[in-house]
């Protein structure tokens, strides 16, 4: 999981929101805005999961392959990333490697 500190507050969330650049894959769609220090957002809505259950357990997933990836290159910036039905269905690997690839091309 992400640092609470981390995580951004719903004020910030919808200035970010509206002056990042939105790239959209397969799996989510990403909100990617240049900051100094990491902020993160995942966005599971009811359509993507019925269950709250479901939905933290997607959520939990997303924060822990952001959190891994970071550990690794140390990168920084404010990240908010919106799920699609597609990302319940695929395992966790997938998952992951579709994030590194995004935050690879982002941050690169």
């Amino acid at each position: 999981m992400i640092a609470k500190k981390q995580r951004l507050t719903t004020r910030a969330f919808h200035t970010f929101f509206a002056e990042g650049k939105k790239i959209h894959t397969p799996l989510f769609t990403a909100v990617y805005t240049p900051h100094a220090t990491l902020h993160v957002s995942v966005v599971v809505s009811k359509k993507v999961a019925r269950r709250a259950v479901d939905r933290n357990k997607l959520r939990r997933r997303v924060y822990n392959a952001v959190r891994t990836y970071v550990e690794k290159h140390n990168s920084d910036g404010v990240f908010i990333f919106l799920m699609k039905k597609e990302a319940f269905k695929v395992e966790y690997a997938v998952l992951k490697d579709g994030i590194e690839t995004f935050l690879n091309k982002t941050i690169a």
